[in-house]
């Protein structure tokens, strides 16, 4: 074993510090082989490898085997004369799908027709050029990553944005030779003269003083059979069918671009980090089921921040998921018992129960077949709580059907004085006081920043995500709180979205906590590890990068807004 005095001085010797002796005032120090004038005052001498590549530090023989084999070539390092294919690739298609494509979705909600339809052929146009670089690029290296999802999702979203620019196109001259015919033909046939053409008989009085007599037993009634008459019965007859065929075939080319409209935003946000894994080489192997554990959970809550600062900007008002009351008030008594409406804690709930019956069996898939290891029994363990919290939220939603029906009225009723000729058949005050939702992420925070990791690196990254998933849930608890105690101020209010400033917190710490949550997988962490990051990289650019993600999707909705106040002066596009 290495005595004490032989691991200091390796560890100054790789950390780049000359070893030394601490100045002390007894002679035998002054008489030191060392002469005196070479040392150098210094309050602490480093005694740790803060920031130094882990190459540079000392290592037991197994360990330097391993990070001397440890291969850090990536798609940014390969040799290959077309990096800026590569660079253009990056640059275009995350333009297209971070900043372009958000805005053509406010477009088409207000039904700009003309401005979506142009800022969808900028989104596609870069959208090609992006793809186009990618191929360029990737078939001048060698197979980096073979079987890697990144290619294959990038040749099914070439064909997707073209089909969805397709579409876009034919549905608007649809549209507008739909509104042509409408005009031109609404007075060419109206239903007596499309019965008088089938049958061939007249119903004219001119016609009908006119006609001849027959007394003859060979006279009959019903006319003679006319060629002409049966071709003018069928052209009649033609504008309606072909109405009724245009229309089914609008209505299912509209279902299909509305499906790729919001599934592209869905299919960004998996594309993006696929990315980011594929051009930096991580998962490969066995360690892929450890990327695909961080990555999807930490997407998951990254999302539901998403969701939580769209909430507070003002989406889903129409649902009374903005923090806001929803009422369905008809002249008439409901023959059904008053119902809370569906409300986003419900949702929760159901997601969260359906998550944690899926997470039991993909925690041993990186052993499928094997014994299951400690850790994964905790994980699974963790599953037992999702699945617990998530059909108690249900179950409570449900309970509190009635409760949110009385609230809602409550308030109405405090605003203002209800006329007699209406009722109020469904209302929810916008949410519910249902804890299982906030439980489930506060104690998967808990449970995350206790623990224990590989290396100390990691357990510091873990206890990062972990404490902000804790904040998170403390400022949605007192959210909860705000919207038990406060009254609204005014009648407006009561359907207006009320923008608690504690979810700017809930967003910031589930959004902040989803993304240190996927930096934390093994890969990224070996990578840390042998460049000598410290876990302040992970702390210091995701706070950053988030805060600028929340301005940009907050400046979104408040573009939004300001297109609602000028729309009848933009109606014309």
């Amino acid at each position: 074993m290495m005595d004490h005095d032989y691991i200091d001085e390796q560890a100054n010797d790789s950390a780049g510090v000359a070893p030394m002796d601490v100045a002390t005032p007894n002679t035998e120090n002054l008489n030191s082989n060392l002469p005196l004038p070479s040392l150098i005052p210094v309050p602490h001498v480093p005694k740790h490898h803060h920031g130094v590549p882990i190459l540079n530090t000392s290592l037991l023989p197994e360990e330097r085997l391993f990070w001397e084999n440890f291969d850090t070539t990536t798609y940014f390092s390969v040799t290959s004369s077309h990096h800026l294919s590569l660079y253009v690739h990056i640059v275009l298609g995350f333009v297209a799908m971070y900043f372009v494509y958000p805005i053509l979705l406010i477009f088409n909600n207000l039904n700009l027709r003309n401005l979506y339809f142009g800022g969808l052929a900028v989104h596609t146009t870069l959208m090609t050029i992006s793809i186009v670089n990618y191929f360029i690029f990737i078939n001048s290296i060698e197979d980096l990553y073979p079987g890697n999802a990144y290619h294959k999702m990038t040749w099914i979203l070439l064909f997707t944005t073209t089909i969805h620019m397709v579409l876009t196109v034919f549905l608007g001259f649809y549209r507008k030779g739909e509104e042509y015919t409408l005009v031109e033909n609404s007075s060419d046939y109206d239903q007596e003269s499309l019965t008088e053409s089938l049958y061939g008989y007249q119903n004219h009085a001119s016609d009908s003083t006119n006609a001849t007599s027959c007394e003859s037993p060979s006279c009959s009634h019903t006319p003679e059979f006319d060629e002409n008459q049966l071709k003018t019965s069928i052209n009649a007859m033609l504008p309606t069918l072909t109405l009724k065929l245009q229309g089914r075939i609008e209505r299912v080319m509209s279902i299909v671009f509305n499906l790729l409209n919001w599934g592209h935003l869905v299919y960004f946000l998996v594309y993006i980090p696929t990315g980011v894994a594929t051009f930096l080489v991580l998962g490969k192997g066995n360690t892929v089921f450890n990327l695909l554990a961080h990555f999807i959970k930490g997407g998951v809550f990254f999302i539901y921040g998403m969701l939580s600062l769209a909430r507070y900007s003002g989406a889903f008002t129409h649902k009374g998921w903005a923090w806001n009351h929803r009422f369905i008030i008809s002249s008439q008594s409901s023959k059904y018992l008053p119902l809370g409406l569906f409300t986003m804690e419900f949702l929760e709930s159901s997601l969260i129960l359906f998550y944690g019956c899926t997470n039991i069996f993909l925690e041993h898939l990186s052993d499928a077949g094997g014994e299951w290891s400690p850790k994964d029994l905790q994980h699974a363990s963790i599953a037992f709580i999702f699945i617990g919290c998530g059909l108690c939220g249900v179950i409570t939603d449900i309970k509190l059907n009635s409760w949110r029906f009385e609230k809602s009225v409550e308030n109405y009723e405090a605003q203002s004085k209800l006329h007699n000729s209406h009722k109020i058949n469904k209302g929810s005050p916008g949410f519910s006081p249902n804890p299982f939702p906030v439980i489930t992420i506060f104690w998967t925070g808990i449970l995350m920043s206790k623990h224990q990791q590989d290396s100390p690196l990691s357990t510091e990254i873990h206890i990062q995500w972990g404490n902000l998933l804790i904040l998170a849930c403390a400022f949605r608890f007192i959210t909860y709180f705000l919207q038990m105690t406060v009254k609204p101020s005014s009648k407006i209010a009561l359907t207006q979205p009320t923008r608690p400033f504690t979810e700017l917190v809930v967003s910031f710490g589930l959004l902040c906590g989803g993304l240190i949550f996927m930096e934390s997988t093994d890969s990224v962490v070996l990578l840390f590890e042998y460049y000598g990051f410290t876990s302040m990289l992970t702390l210091n650019v995701s706070l950053g990068l988030i805060t600028l993600f929340m301005s940009w999707e907050m400046l979104l909705f408040a573009f939004k807004d300001w297109l609602i106040t000028k729309k009848e002066n933009l109606s014309t596009y």
